[in-house]
């Protein structure tokens, strides 16, 4: 995450507000104006940029012009200590992902992070099908439309939603009824087929997912008779692969809280977290957190919390290991806030244990 506003301070506030650690966040740089923003973009790629909008030189609407042609990709969240309408309409056009007005709630921001990091998880899961989309339609709003439409398809895999699924299929449906209203060749159909059966079927690769071809009925070049058998067809395809994620995590809800308990003696120097943990076992955040507690005697994140400040002070003691090290080495890649839990869990600083003081 690339930082910009021309306050020191400002960006002091944004960094001490982000919850690094639960995000999986880290800082790319930070710049004082929209110029040197640019520039850093083009050297280091950052995947989220954070900006404010009154800034000398280079200001904020320039800046989100700027970013919105030459790296559309990037996912913006604009701030303002101004309710403007014309910062909130640049932002819109620049396809931003939230408008935040300045002082920032910390609500607001990690829950406006967490929606980029989930908008670029679909992007990178769709990245290699998209690229060789052969789908083409007569007008690029239509194309748009229909690109919009697969993105929510693919993303209902994620939240295990047969209704969202429905939904997204009726609304592809219609759009292809409206966009070739004198009827849409076989060939067509059969390229939207293939896209969306391949889209599925790079998703059960990457997931893991124990399917074979079979199950998922992947016809490459499948003849459909109309709009309608390739929706249904979609369908079934797309909600068996629900089915059965769903299933898989109904039979880990079982799960034996000692190997969970493992995994985080294995891991917890990782940038992981109550909801990347519970991931990994499927199931829900809430669930794992009340099992874990009622088998361990304390909640998940205390437990890897305290982990990871024993290894930390283990490390502090250590002459050729730095602070940063230390912090980094324990699964905290912002130093400021790495400091905050030392101090928080051992009621002095980790200069203060290094140094020997207490």
């Amino acid at each position: 995450m690339l930082i910009v506003d021309d306050e020191p301070w400002a960006r002091e506030v944004i960094k001490a507000l982000v919850d690094w650690d639960r995000l999986g966040l880290a800082i790319a740089g930070e710049a004082e104006d929209g110029s040197q923003a640019l520039h850093f973009i083009k050297e280091h790629k950052p995947q989220i940029v954070i900006t404010d909008m009154r800034m000398p030189g280079l200001d904020g609407v320039e800046f989100l012009k700027a970013l919105n042609e030459q790296f559309p990709s990037i996912k913006i969240i604009v701030m303002s200590g101004y309710d403007d309408f014309v910062y909130l309409k640049q932002a819109i056009r620049s396809r931003a992902v939230e408008y935040l007005l300045k002082p920032v709630d910390e609500t607001e921001l990690n829950e406006a992070l967490h929606k980029c990091i989930f908008e670029l998880e679909n992007e990178k899961q769709t990245v290699h099908t998209a690229s060789r989309s052969p789908i083409v339609f007569p007008n690029a709003q239509s194309m748009d439309r229909y690109g919009g439409l697969r993105k929510r398809v693919f993303g209902t895999l994620f939240e295990l939603s047969k209704p969202a699924l429905l939904q997204a299929l009726d609304k592809l449906e219609a759009l292809l009824e409206d966009t070739f209203s004198n009827g849409i060749d076989s060939a067509l159909l059969a390229k939207i087929g293939d896209d969306f059966l391949r889209m599925l079927a790079e998703f059960v690769s990457e997931n893991g997912t124990d399917f074979e071809a079979a199950d998922l009925e992947l016809e490459n070049s499948k003849r459909y008779e109309n709009v309608s058998d390739l929706m249904r067809t979609v369908a079934n395809a797309y909600g068996a692969v629900i089915d059965k994620m769903e299933s898989i995590r109904k039979s880990k809800n079982r799960l034996v809280i000692l190997e969970v308990q493992h995994y985080i003696d294995q891991h917890y120097m990782d940038p992981i977290s109550l909801e990347t943990v519970a991931y990994q076992f499927y199931v829900t955040k809430e669930h794992l957190s009340r099992a874990f507690k009622s088998t361990i005697g304390e909640n998940l994140t205390e437990y890897m919390t305290r982990k990871r400040m024993e290894k930390a002070k283990q490390l502090l003691m250590q002459s050729d290991v730095s602070i940063k090290q230390a912090a980094q080495m324990t699964g905290y890649s912002e130093l400021a806030y790495f400091h905050r839990v030392f101090k928080k869990h051992f009621g002095v600083t980790p200069g203060e244990i290094r140094s020997g003081n207490r």
